[in-house]
């Protein structure tokens, strides 16, 4: 067709007459794919189907691998803590298994050399290459020469795929127990005066036309006054008014992200921040987060997968981590901002529950965005999570520039949020202490009457000790989930299993539980949970054991 290159800065544009002949070299995939979706040339999907557009191949380093393998000792016992329970080589490998199917390893993520990961483990490289062998005979593993060795799943296992898409179950069934929402009933004492400080003010406003794109200035200016409070110093030409954090993620990812572009998200994470990122067509890359709060977050393996996959965007949740509630402490936030500065990554940081510490909790570390210098860290904050569902009130805290340019966006959609909704948070945030702390307590109360019934009831389930938030991430004996949610209903609950809060159908062994319901209502819920527990293990789908059983 005769095309002719001419350098142009990032990448390469190839010109000339012949149809389809805009090409891109040097990764810049998604630039090819915005400009296919945007012509129509994906409306059916075809990219994705061929696997141009699937997930991004990472590779973990070994002594990543050696960490994610190291379950309940430390790496350097590995060598030890693997012969303890049999050949070496089946523990290496049902770990390795174990580790893709709890979500701490992506599907088709890139395993070291043989050579690499014996010597970071303290391993003979005979025993690393015996279980890479069979990983790859019963199909968790997939090699190609010159290319190395990548995480799959086998051809004829059963995961949980129709509950890793799609949104709230429906509960429609009358005195069913629904654990499918980490929300709270609203302090109605507090939101009902604060209504009525609201209608006070609202007057005064009722003679201007009710429009305010970026959000009313008086709730501009008191939530600045949080932020400069909590040491980040903020003006309120620096917040934007959302209607909640949802809409908060989705203004983001429309403005400053395009079809294809790679976002970094937490495995577990809010599912309804991962239906975004798949319903905006960009590209899921998942970095796992572990149900132990003091190692939740693998700084080493944020790092690579940030250097090898470049995301234009990073979604966490820092603060009482959705669903497992951790809360990343202060030496790895300034890790993870010295992390995406290096990949230019915008990292969008979802503070929805930092508001609801339990009581007992002591002081939080910074806000994520105080460890950062370049301005690149957009801050979601919300009341919809931390306080009231029914109020739809959120925040995104960035530079003047990007609240300018996300508030042209949010104008087009739906031009403002409700002026009367903003007064009542308005006034909630004068004298935030009794609403919240109300919450807490609640919360709190939640979790321990939750905690409780699981050690009665399922002692064989182990589940997270978060100090705020709102949901447990549990850990059951074996990967039944998903058996589990379909079979609950019929005892009259509701829950959502492990796989729903990742993008591959990993982490079947895993189901949230949130504590937000009366603590009478989730001791009950325990309690039929219980009931089928068994029944639900037995009746999972076949996984090929084989060996390594």
């Amino acid at each position: 067709m005769g095309c002719t290159a001419r350098k142009i800065p990032r990448w390469t544009k190839y010109e000339g007459s012949g149809a389809g002949c805009a090409c891109a070299a040097r990764g810049n995939w998604p630039v090819i794919f915005a400009i296919l979706i945007k012509s129509g040339l994906d409306s059916q999907c075809q990219l994705r189907e061929s696997g141009l557009m699937s997930m991004p191949q990472l590779r973990i380093s070994a002594p990543s691998l050696v960490r994610q393998v190291s379950v309940g000792v430390t790496p350097d016992r590995l060598a030890d803590d693997l012969s303890r329970v049999g050949p070496s080589y089946r523990e290496l490998a049902r770990r390795i298994r174990s580790a893709l199917l709890e979500g701490r390893l992506a599907v088709s993520t890139g395993l070291p050399s043989e050579r690499e990961l014996a010597t970071a483990a303290g391993l003979s490289r005979t025993t690393v290459a015996a279980a890479y062998g069979l990983l790859r005979d019963d199909g968790w593993l997939s090699s190609v020469r010159g290319s190395g060795s990548r995480l799959t799943f086998p051809a004829d296992t059963k995961s949980a795929g129709a509950w890793a898409i799609g949104g709230k179950i429906a509960t429609d069934d009358s005195g069913a127990i629904d654990l499918t929402t980490a929300s709270s009933p609203a302090p109605a004492d507090e939101i009902l005066t604060a209504v009525a400080a609201a209608a006070q003010q609202l007057p005064a406003l009722l003679r201007a036309d009710g429009y305010h794109p970026l959000g009313l200035r008086q709730l501009r200016e008191g939530i600045a006054r949080r932020y400069t409070d909590a040491h980040l110093p903020t003006s309120a030409d620096e917040i934007l008014i959302t209607n909640g954090a949802q809409h908060a993620w989705s203004l983001i990812l429309a403005t400053l992200s395009a079809p294809g572009d790679r976002v970094l998200l937490e495995c577990p994470t809010y599912p309804l921040a991962l239906d975004a990122v798949r319903a905006a067509r960009r590209v899921p890359v998942p970095i796992p987060v572990r149900a132990d709060p003091s190692h939740a977050w693998d700084i080493d393996l944020i790092a690579a997968s940030l250097r090898q996959a470049s995301p234009r965007l990073a979604y966490l949740i820092p603060d009482f981590h959705n669903p497992t509630g951790a809360l990343m402490d202060a030496d790895t936030r300034a890790r993870v901002i010295a992390a995406c500065a290096g990949t230019s990554t915008l990292l969008v940081v979802d503070e929805s529950l930092r508001e609801v510490p339990f009581p007992s909790t002591g002081e939080l570390p910074p806000p994520l965005a105080a460890f950062d210098d370049a301005s690149r860290v957009l801050t979601i904050g919300s009341i919809s999570k931390s306080l009231w569902g029914g109020l739809r009130v959120g925040w995104i805290r960035t530079t003047r520039t990007l609240v300018n340019r996300l508030g042209e966006a949010r104008s087009l959609g739906d031009m403002a949020g409700s002026v009367l909704d903003q007064l009542v948070v308005l006034a909630i945030l004068e004298n935030p202490g009794t609403a919240m702390l109300s919450q807490a307590t609640r919360l709190a109360a939640g979790c321990a009457a939750l905690l409780e019934a699981l050690a009665e009831h399922l002692p064989k389930w182990t589940p997270t000790t978060p100090s705020g938030g709102a949901s447990l991430w549990v850990e059951l004996p074996g990967p039944y989930a998903s058996e589990l949610a379909r079979m609950a209903p019929g005892v009259g609950v509701h829950i959502v299993p492990g796989p729903r809060f990742g993008p591959d159908g990993t982490m079947d062994s895993y189901l949230r539980l949130p504590f937000t319901a009366a603590p009478e209502q989730l001791t009950a819920a325990v309690i039929r949970l219980a009931s089928i527990d068994a029944a639900a293990a037995a009746a999972r789908p076949g996984i090929p054991e084989r060996w390594m059983t």
